[in-house]
């Protein structure tokens, strides 16, 4: 098993064809490479939200 660490955002990605919501993760373009070895495979997304600083 790989383990990819990085800081992202969700964002959304419009539709898909039946109108449901659609959001994604982008991966930072320093990983670009790591980011080709994930493409298409199945990934477990573990979501730690950090604490306001405000």
């Amino acid at each position: 098993m790989k383990q990819i660490v990085f800081k992202s955002t969700v964002s959304s990605y419009g539709t898909d064809k039946y109108g449901n919501k659609r959001y994604g993760i982008t991966i930072p373009s320093k990983l670009r490479e790591k980011g080709k070895e994930l493409y298409g495979k199945e990934v477990v997304v573990i979501v730690i939200l950090p604490d306001d600083d405000e």
